[in-house]
């Protein structure tokens, strides 16, 4: 019986799961329809008086003023009627005032009395654009069983001017409206906004660290989307109208070229170069149409402009409010996304992977908002109260920007701990690559060293030792020595050997114990020649330099210099000192003797030979009073 394999879960698992996570956050924070409490009345009906005849057109609510009047400024009044308890009423409760929408500037009257007001009523294009909800408590003295409200409105075309539906009644009544009102369009923007500028700093962030385009055009696109944002709460914008209007635009240009670059960033397939031109002529085209548009509003009377521009001039059918223009460039960006994500989402059905799959997803819900938004700001002013879907729907798009983020960083990661490791394992095998190479040439090293010492060795044996049982040799075949000269041979090749041995095992730098040495074995044979020997020396720093071969050489040099006064100076005085200055230790011989023969020869060169190895100087001076050898041995090692 063969076991079955585990079945695979579908690919497409994970990006479903977080699809879903995001639907619900959305439906989470966003707040059902409220019913207002007792005692609450709508008020959807006013009275619309406008310049120059102020003949009152009866108006239902919502007035959205680019549907009513396209392409007109206007300054209007509005009256609205509702009853409320009398002032005296000991049922009156507070109440309240509630409007969900109104603008562009305005200010409100009741009962003849100035409540509040906003914006400059004399200013076309003002900076002030009341895009939040406006809840002002009435006061209870002005309250009379039938009121009548004024409600003055500055509009300005292509700025969603206009007055929604208004709410008065008990002030607990209206409070759960209130609320929700103040949530959906200033809270959760605000929200979002949030959200997208922190997306932007941590791809900032990454991007300075890391260098890779994909957190540079990620930090781009999110920062152009939170002011974006900002501007559907941010009651006064920082420049008037259209100056700002166009600036707006501009920050969805930026963040419609930023979000391409970033898809093209994510690996998908190379992008074709005429979709790269498509995208190029769209943000080209954008401040082109959105220039016609407003130079359409602007220049001449609207009854001229329709009577030669036709259809061109202003939006879709009889209610449109934009121009034409700006419409067809909307419509036409919206259609190439729309194709684009169809391709992108057909890429990732062949080949899935999750960071291109919330994208995909992600994008296709905001192309579904913003469709919806542009749908809904021009086909009936009945949805002039409802808030814009693409600033809820395009935190999804901000939420998948930070997974997809967080998933890069946490490759990029992975690949470098991989590195690292990797780099590590190849550092650890050089290294003991090194250490057996060092090893080996430690050991040849070694090798080297011990074949130099034997060879120094044998060569000092025959130089010392050696030459004297040869002489010793010649000695005994000639038959002319006698018994106390062959004696005298054989004791200096003896003598010579044992300093052999000595040197071998003096401490390095140690001039004392070298001169230890040599006087321990040489005192009787100096004795033994007629010679009486002064011995002065002082306490010798060590030469740090000076190792075994060093000490060798100023043994064999002191070595030269007696056997010279013993066998040739002929004197009866033998006088060693040893001192030493701020440089140099300093080694005296000096004799009493003739001098006839010394240092003659091979001797001398081979003592100055050595001292020249060793960095020493050598001075010899002699005549018939004797002679004084003098060898100055340096404290410091000279390059």
């Amino acid at each position: 019986m063969t076991a079955t394999a585990p079945t695979e879960r579908p690919r497409w698992l994970a990006p479903l799961v977080v699809l879903v996570l995001l639907l619900s956050l959305l439906w989470l924070l966003t707040p059902g329809r409220v019913v207002p409490g007792p005692g609450a009345q709508v008020l959807d009906h006013a009275q619309i008086f406008t310049p120059p005849n102020q003949q009152a057109i009866e108006q239902a609510l919502p007035l959205h003023w680019d549907i009513t009047a396209p392409g007109q400024q206007a300054t209007a009044e509005l009256r609205l009627h509702f009853d409320a308890p009398a002032a005296g009423d000991s049922r009156a409760q507070p109440w309240s005032l509630l409007i969900p929408r109104l603008g562009n500037a305005w200010a409100i009257e009741l009962n003849g009395q100035a409540l509040a007001s906003a914006g400059r009523m004399d200013q076309p294009g003002d900076a002030w654009a009341a895009k939040r909800p406006v809840w002002l408590t009435l006061p209870s003295v002005l309250l009379q069983p039938q009121n009548e409200l004024r409600i003055r409105l500055r509009m300005d075309t292509g700025r969603r001017a206009g007055l929604s539906r208004l709410w008065v009644g008990p002030t607990a009544a209206l409070l759960p409206m209130r609320d929700r009102e103040e949530w959906l369009r200033s809270s959760l923007p605000q929200a979002a906004s949030v959200l997208s500028l922190v997306v932007a700093t941590l791809c900032v962030l990454l991007w300075l660290q890391q260098h890779d385009p994909l957190y540079a055009w990620a930090a781009l696109g999110e920062l152009a989307w939170a002011l974006r944002v900002a501007d559907s709460w941010w009651e006064a914008s920082p420049m008037d109208w259209p100056a700002w209007g166009l600036f707006v635009l501009g920050l969805i240009w930026i963040w419609s070229g930023a979000l391409y670059q970033f898809i093209a960033a994510l690996q998908f397939s190379p992008r074709p170069r005429w979709e790269r031109n498509i995208i190029v002529l769209s943000l080209l085209g954008g401040p082109l149409a959105y220039g016609l548009s407003w130079a359409l509003q602007t220049l001449g009377g609207r009854d001229e402009m329709v009577q030669h521009l036709g259809p061109l001039a202003y939006g879709l059918g009889s209610g449109g409010q934009t121009p034409m223009i700006l419409v067809v460039w909307m419509l036409g960006t919206l259609l190439f996304w729309a194709v684009l994500n169809v391709r992108l989402a057909l890429e990732v059905w062949r080949k899935p992977d999750l960071s291109r799959a919330l994208v995909v997803m992600a994008l296709a819900l905001s192309l579904v908002a913003i469709g919806r938004d542009i749908y809904a700001g021009r086909a009936s002013a009945l949805h002039y109260e409802e808030s814009a879907w693409a600033k809820y729907a395009a935190v999804t798009l901000a939420l998948s920007v930070l997974v997809i983020v967080s998933l890069r960083f946490q490759q990029a990661r992975d690949e470098l701990l991989r590195l690292n490791s990797s780099i590590g394992q190849k550092l650890a095998q050089r290294e003991a690559e090194l250490t057996q190479r060092h090893e080996q040439v430690t050991a040849l090293e070694r090798e080297r060293a011990a074949a130099e010492e034997r060879t120094r060795i044998l060569r000092d044996m025959h130089d010392g030792a050696g030459a004297h049982l040869i002489a010793a040799i010649h000695q005994v075949e000639s038959g002319q020595a006698t018994r106390d000269e062959l004696l005298q041979t054989l004791r200096e090749s003896l003598d010579q050997l044992r300093l052999n041995i000595d040197a071998m095992h003096l401490p390095p730098g140690d001039i004392n114990a070298l001169l230890s040495s040599l006087r321990f074995r040489l005192e009787r044979r100096i004795q033994a020649a007629g010679l009486r020997l002064v011995w002065r020396a002082d306490e010798l720093p060590l030469i740090a330099h000076y190792l075994g071969p060093q000490l060798r050489h100023v043994q064999f040099i002191l070595l030269e210099v007696i056997s010279n006064a013993i066998q040739h100076a002929q004197g009866s005085r033998l006088e060693v000192t040893a001192t030493a200055d701020t440089t140099h230790v300093v080694l005296e011989l000096r004799d009493d003797g003739v001098g006839s023969g010394q240092g003659a020869g091979q001797g001398l060169r081979s003592m100055q030979e050595r001292a020249t190895l060793i960095g020493a100087t050598l001075e010899r001076s002699g005549g018939e009073q004797g002679t004084r050898v003098v060898l100055r041995l340096p404290l410091q090692q000279t390059v």
